[in-house]
């Protein structure tokens, strides 16, 4: 007898209950329109052009992870390596980024944010952070108290999805460690 499929093996080994169904899919809605909200209203309250979103999580991540290599941000992002190099030449081309060859291997290419790029992401941070203080002093004294002990909630499920993505075996029980992207 042949052995069930991947699919097949994943859909029955996993039985949920669907109140976790249900919470999945509108804590998964919630968190998509926040992003998406949030950046609308950075993106009109910004003076400049704005950057379409993926150049965006290009110099997040160049930001968090200096001299990072254009496959590292492919794999990170989990992009074709042909886009990840067809935007950061755009980012190269428009002042944002530096490509700058590995000194021990002349073929890699390592990236660093230029200055006009660091005061950008920290426009956009401030921008941002502005936006959800001021939502965030609307909300009760409870409200704002419950939200803070979902943070670290949130942030395990983050981490966790992270450590899948990588290849590791999730581990919801560690808590988060790290800079912030901004």
């Amino acid at each position: 007898m042949a052995a069930p499929s991947t699919d097949a093996a994943l859909s029955t080994a996993v039985v949920r209950p669907p109140d976790l169904d249900a919470l999945a899919g509108r804590l998964a809605r919630a968190a998509g329109r926040l992003r998406r909200r949030l950046n609308r209203q950075v993106r009109a309250g910004m003076d400049s052009d704005p950057l379409p979103e993926a150049q965006l999580e290009i110099l997040r991540l160049v930001n968090r992870r200096p001299g990072i290599r254009v496959h590292d941000v492919a794999a990170e992002l989990g992009l074709a390596s042909n886009t990840v190099s067809t935007l950061v030449h755009r980012l190269t081309d428009t002042g944002f980024v530096d490509r700058l060859s590995d000194a021990g291997d002349g073929r890699v290419a390592r990236l660093r944010l230029r200055p006009v790029a660091e005061v950008r992401l920290q426009r956009w941070r401030d921008r941002r952070g502005e936006i959800l203080a001021a939502r965030l002093a609307e909300l009760g004294r409870d409200d704002r108290e419950a939200l803070t002990r979902a943070l670290p909630v949130l942030e395990r499920i983050v981490d966790s999805l992270d450590e899948e993505a990588a290849g590791a075996e999730p581990e919801l029980a560690a808590l988060p460690e790290g800079p912030n992207d901004g």
